[in-house]
């Protein structure tokens, strides 16, 4: 396992593809962490905030046979990471389906995963993960956006925290508490599926292929919707 410390990038993501080409035959984890992004990327091709201040983490991560149907069991053990480092330092997260974690209603932390495949398997899996540590945020996201620094009311030790997240990574806790770490599971929430008209309903649960099941028996996949908490607060 190896760890490369960077003043600033494009993208911590971005960085790791680029060394995957020019290694492909080294089969080692890494991380990369940077000060800044000035190329930061969220879900669905949305650009992600990263002034100095935040955590900007990207963590390659090769796997030995693991079948592709258990693919979201990577999603549940990187967002449990994230929401156990968080409450570790006083920060009462929860994970908004799939894999946004979010405090008070208000979204601190995205991530984006990309798996590779070699047949019914995943070879390896690049997670790029944000968060808002003691990062300034725009005022465009001051409604929808929280930071570490703005919950406590000072700054927090970024370099303790990313070592806490660094080994939550590498010492992963049962997938089984995603479940009990949703914001979403039991809550009315504002499905908006893309071309038709937005409707509300409950989440009842999320099964083990990563899709939402709601009480009206409707199943959702993430790529197919953009879901809103209505009653989160």
């Amino acid at each position: 396992m190896k760890i490369i410390y960077l003043n600033k990038t494009k993208s911590t993501e971005d960085y790791i593809k680029r060394r995957l080409k020019k290694q492909q035959k080294l089969r080692e984890d890494l991380f990369v962490i940077a000060k800044t992004q000035t190329g930061g990327k969220g879900t669905k091709g949305r650009s992600f905030s990263s002034l100095e201040g935040g955590l900007y983490l990207s963590f390659l991560h090769f796997h030995n046979g693991l079948p592709c149907k258990e693919g979201f069991n990577i999603n549940k053990a990187i967002s449990v990471a994230v929401v156990k480092t968080l409450v570790g330092f006083g920060i009462n997260a929860g994970i908004k389906w799939p894999n946004d974690i979010y405090v008070s209603g208000k979204k601190i932390c995205g991530m984006l995963i990309t798996n590779s495949f070699v047949g019914d398997y995943i070879d390896y899996t690049v997670t790029g993960i944000g968060i808002n540590v003691n990062n300034d945020l725009p005022e465009e996201l001051s409604e929808i956006a929280t930071s570490v620094k703005q919950i406590l009311g000072r700054e927090a030790d970024l370099k303790s925290l990313t070592a806490t997240l660094i080994y939550n990574l590498l010492n992963p806790e049962k997938v089984d508490l995603y479940a009990r770490y949703s914001v979403v599971l039991g809550k009315t929430v504002k499905v908006m599926p893309i071309g038709k008209e937005p409707y509300f309903a409950v989440a009842k649960e999320i099964l083990p292929d990563g899709r939402l099941l709601l009480c009206n028996g409707a199943v959702l996949t993430a790529e197919e919707v953009s879901l809103r908490l209505s009653d989160i607060k």
